[in-house]
């Protein structure tokens, strides 16, 4: 059983919010009423800022490491996508 402490906690509830963004982004897609379409739009406008705040904050505060990729893989791939 996990701790349950602020990285846990904030953890969590970031991963919730990328799943609602995939659920919300999904639902887009699918939907064919244009104003069910404008809510969900709507709907992850407003949860892609706070979702982008709490991976800054994470981040900043050591509880989301990330590892930066290395150059040369980074412009490999800038190259396939140039060519496509």
């Amino acid at each position: 059983m996990r701790a349950l402490n602020d990285k846990n906690m904030l953890t969590d509830i970031l991963y919730h919010l990328k799943d609602l963004m995939t659920t919300t982004g999904t639902a887009i897609k699918e939907s064919n009423c244009e104003k069910m379409r404008a809510l969900l739009t709507s709907t992850s406008g407003k949860i892609a800022p706070e979702q982008f705040k709490l991976f800054v904050y994470l981040h900043e505060n050591g509880m989301y490491p990330l590892e930066n990729a290395p150059k040369q893989q980074l412009k490999d791939v800038i190259a396939v996508h140039r060519k496509a």
